[in-house]
């Protein structure tokens, strides 16, 4: 593999995991409901590079999983 498309995924794989330390609490939080927390989620990784890699379904299919 590329030195440097591995690099990125790697910076993609550590973003997505801030993204899950960070911004889904802040999600659940505020949130008047779960299901709001998983659009407002969903809003932000559907226009997020990090989040496109793992393609549109991927996508869809994780946050369906999040609680």
């Amino acid at each position: 593999m590329n030195p440097l498309r591995w690099l990125l995924k790697l910076w993609h794989w550590q973003t997505r995991r801030i993204d899950l330390l960070i911004l889904w609490p802040a999600c659940k939080r505020h949130a008047s409901s779960l299901a709001h927390a998983k659009a407002a989620f969903a809003v932000h990784a559907l226009h997020d590079r990090a989040w496109a890699e793992l393609g549109h379904d991927g996508i869809t299919n994780f946050i369906d999983e999040l609680s």
